[in-house]
């Protein structure tokens, strides 16, 4: 089990952070960002807060994981987030397509964490969009990559070029308010709808498109 969170407050992040460990505390993920430049790391356990700009203006993402049934020993490139080129990702749920997806479309593809595949199939039909990181475009390949996968997630995107920040959901709890998300709910959190796609930012959480949804839950 894993959690994913973020926040443009800092001490927001930080007690979503403690909240999430409850869904794992065998790695942690965290990527923040002021709208120019960005950073990230991955470390075994929870974050050495010692080595984190805690700061307000910027934006914080983390992710908290437990042991997962491929990798029992902590090892940073099998960790999250997972980045390939212009794309980082964090991911809460399980991808039963995994397997189907590298054989179809990245055969070469070496991790074996089903998250990785996200990120690399974003790099993959960017570039067969002539690399172009108009806003529009950019959403438009995050939801065709969200409309391939099945199973369940919960994630957070981020385009390094651009370093717009997006956040979906299938089948993985995901809520939010004005200014953070987490897979554990908060005070006066809403639910994320499946299907929808939202930006991240720091004037707010914003929906800005949809997809179309494989859940494995079907709503009666």
């Amino acid at each position: 089990m894993c959690g994913i969170y973020g926040s443009t407050k800092v001490s927001k992040f930080e007690v979503l952070d403690q909240v999430n460990r409850q869904r794992g505390n065998f790695a942690s993920g965290i990527y923040y960002s002021d709208g120019k430049s960005y950073d990230f790391q991955k470390t075994e356990g929870s974050f050495n807060w010692d080595k984190i700009p805690l700061e307000e203006g910027l934006v914080y993402l983390g992710h908290n994981q437990a042991p997962t049934s491929t990798e029992r020993v902590w090892k940073e490139h099998n960790s999250h987030p997972f980045v390939r080129e212009n794309w980082i990702v964090a991911h809460n749920g399980v991808l039963t397509n995994f397997e189907t997806l590298k054989k179809e479309y990245i055969p070469d593809h070496e991790n074996v964490v089903d998250s990785s595949i996200i990120p690399a199939l974003l790099l993959m039909f960017e570039k067969k969009a002539d690399n172009c990181t108009s806003q529009e475009k950019e959403q438009n390949i995050i939801k065709m990559v969200l409309e391939l996968l099945e199973g369940t997630f919960g994630v957070w995107i981020v385009n390094l070029k651009t370093l717009n920040v997006y956040i979906a959901r299938q089948g993985s709890t995901l809520f939010y308010d004005h200014n953070s998300f987490s897979s554990v709910k908060g005070t006066d959190f809403k639910e994320v709808e499946e299907g929808s796609l939202y930006r991240f930012s720091k004037k707010g959480i914003t929906k800005v498109g949809t997809f179309k949804s494989k859940s494995p839950f079907l709503e009666l």
